[in-house]
């Protein structure tokens, strides 16, 4: 795929500050010299989406899906050539999305599953919302690659709640240190590695990326250098 010729359509809005934080890395990811060795985006930041979590969870009835094919059927109708999805949760309607457009959707779920196996990360600790969890997104993608998942205790998923629900989502600052307690509680549960399974952890990332006491796969990232490469863009080193 020639890069000049390239939109990449980005249905966002779950939430803003991931969809905000994408197109941030997508930048700094891309080498550059100029402006037009840029990667030319539509974003659609639609945080009218229903709550993905309560819905997986039972406690709403409200589907996002509608919401999400009518996004996607926009910018597939805006002439983007395939689209990034910024939200892990909404990965466990991935199979009921694509089919609904005739674009390809990066599936960041099962990219990152990947990127745990080239990282020989065997016993893969996952954080996530409690609908991802409950629905088991990263279970199901990991042993696609013969990858081991474990999911937090109760204490653990109610840090990670308090980070992406307290903090990220109403637009607080993460204390610093939160997302690395959580990692290391992983650790301990003999984690080799921990996926970043929501994009809202993504956000809280960069304060604590430095003191990480486990090695770390952020699902974000690696949706942003799966884009990267499926727009024919290089990625920075």
């Amino acid at each position: 795929m020639n890069k000049s010729d390239v939109l990449v359509g980005v249905l966002g809005g779950m939430g803003p500050a991931a969809t905000v934080c994408f197109s941030e890395q997508l930048v700094e990811r891309t080498r550059a010299a100029c402006d037009q060795d840029h990667i030319c985006t539509l974003v659609l930041n639609d945080a009218s989406i229903p709550d993905r979590t309560q819905f997986l969870l039972g406690n709403s009835e409200d589907s996002p899906l509608p919401k999400l094919i009518s996004g996607a059927r926009l910018l597939q109708s805006a002439g983007c050539s395939f689209i990034a999805m910024p939200c892990n949760t909404a990965h466990s309607l991935f199979d009921e999305l694509t089919s609904s457009v005739d674009i390809p959707v990066l599936n960041m779920v099962a990219d990152t599953a990947r990127e745990c196996g080239r990282r020989g990360i065997k016993r893969v600790g996952v954080l996530a919302t409690e609908g991802t969890v409950k629905v088991d997104v990263y279970g199901k993608a990991l042993r696609n690659f013969g990858l081991e998942c474990i999911y937090p205790n109760a204490e653990i998923q109610h840090k990670t709640n308090e980070i992406i629900n307290d903090w990220v989502k109403s637009g607080v600052s993460v204390p610093q240190g939160a997302l690395a307690d959580a990692c290391g509680a992983m650790a301990a549960m003999g984690c080799d590695g921990v996926v970043l399974g929501c994009t809202e952890l993504s956000v809280a990332y960069e304060a604590d990326s430095a003191c990480m006491p486990i090695a770390v796969v952020d699902s974000l990232r690696v949706l942003v250098d799966s884009t990267i490469a499926a727009a024919g863009a290089q990625l920075e080193e």
